[in-house]
Parts: structure tokens; sequence; C-alpha cells
């Protein structure tokens, strides 16, 4: 049976935790839920507040899991909920270990920079399995990377009509429209060069999207 990890920042309630299940449930693979509770180092003139939150965040959640398991979704489930430190962390993801597949909601890598882990793949290294962000997943996303490479494939076009149809012929241009010294060749410089600009700068913009990079690292 596949393993799947389900990992996610919880600071009121959890997001995806219903779209990690029904992903297990198509993949008929055992769920592992790793619940994170954020902490502030930051904050020592009230810890004793804070530790009060986390204790009654923690206690919500080891509720939720409860309730999860209790309702028999047709998935096999355990699950964890812990403080969001980096030894922590690590001691669960080797408790958890060995995994087929981790799947990431909401998720702030910034606390785990002390394990040099900075990116989803630093994750999928220590693991030895893929890592994927849930929102992915998700139909809706699916689709806005329909959209992604639709926008691609026209400003693509777009910028091969620009190198091979207009640059070659810049010269030219630039004897009768660019260089003349006139109103109007200015004008025609200053349209010009933004849609190009424009045209190019949107292809590229659409390579992080569609290869996920454009959120590599901080909040996934």
């Amino acid at each position: 049976m596949e393993r799947i990890l389900f990992i996610e920042e919880v600071d009121r309630e959890p997001k995806y935790i219903n779209h990690a299940i029904e992903i297990a449930k198509k993949k008929k693979a055992k769920l592992y839920i790793l619940f994170l509770v954020p902490v502030s180092l930051e904050t020592t003139d009230w810890i004793d507040i804070q530790e009060k939150q986390i204790k009654e965040k923690k206690e919500k959640l080891e509720n939720l899991l409860n309730e999860i398991k209790a309702k028999g979704i047709g998935v096999e489930i355990e699950g964890k909920v812990i403080e969001y430190l980096p030894r922590a962390f690590m001691l669960a993801l080797k408790e958890f270990s060995p995994i087929d597949l981790v799947i990431v909601g909401n998720l702030d890598l910034e606390p785990l920079a002390s394990e040099k882990i900075k990116h989803l793949e630093d994750i999928s290294i220590r693991l030895k399995c893929p890592v994927l962000s849930i929102k992915t997943l998700l139909p809706q996303e699916r689709t806005s990377k329909k959209k992604v490479i639709s926008k691609m494939c026209l400003y693509g076009s777009l910028s091969a009509i620009s190198y091979f149809g207009f640059f070659p012929m810049i010269e030219k241009l630039n004897y009768k429209i660019y260089m003349t010294g006139t109103f109007l060749g200015a004008i025609a410089v200053l349209a010009t060069v933004p849609i190009h600009a424009y045209i190019y700068g949107s292809f590229a913009e659409c390579l992080p999207k569609l290869l996920g990079l454009e959120k590599s690292a901080g909040k996934h």
C-alpha cells in the first residue's frame, strides 16, 4: 500500500486536509497527517500566553484527527500534531519514513532554514520521494495551468514573429523611421520598445508558473 504524508502548517483551521483525504482515497493509500502549529521565537515577553495558545491549538487539531479517524472514511489514517520547530519537524519526518509521496498544504519553509530546507525539493531529497504542493493537484490549479500554457503559446508565437520577422528589418526601419530625428520617429520608438518588452516579459513570466517555481521558497 502506498504511503502518503500530508504536511500543513495550521494557525486556525486546516485548509486542505479534505483534499488530501480524497487524494489518498483515490490512490487507495495510507495517509499520514502532520499538522504544524506555528511558534514564534521572538515573543519571549509573552511566552506564557503563547504556550497556552499553542496547547489549545494542538488539542483542537488532535481532536480533529480523532474525529477524522472515527468517521471511517475509507482511508487508513495516522496523524501527529507538533510545534513547528526545526528539530521537531525533522524527527517527525524520520518517524513517518519511509514515505512514497509527500503532499504539502500551507507551509512556510522559513523556520526550517537552520536544517538547510529552503525549497520543497530539499524535503524531497531528505525523504527520497516526490514532494508536491497540493495546490498543483486541485482542479482549479489544473485549469489555471491550461491558461498558462495557452498564454505561453500566444506570447511564444508573438516572440517568434518579433525575432524572425521584426529584428531582421531593424536596420531598414532605423533608417526610415526610428533614427530620423523626427517627432514621429520618437513616437515610433516609444511605442515599439514597450510592446516588444511586454511580449518577451509575458512569455518569460509563464515559465516559472508552468514549472511551479514561482514560489519555490517561503509560503506554499
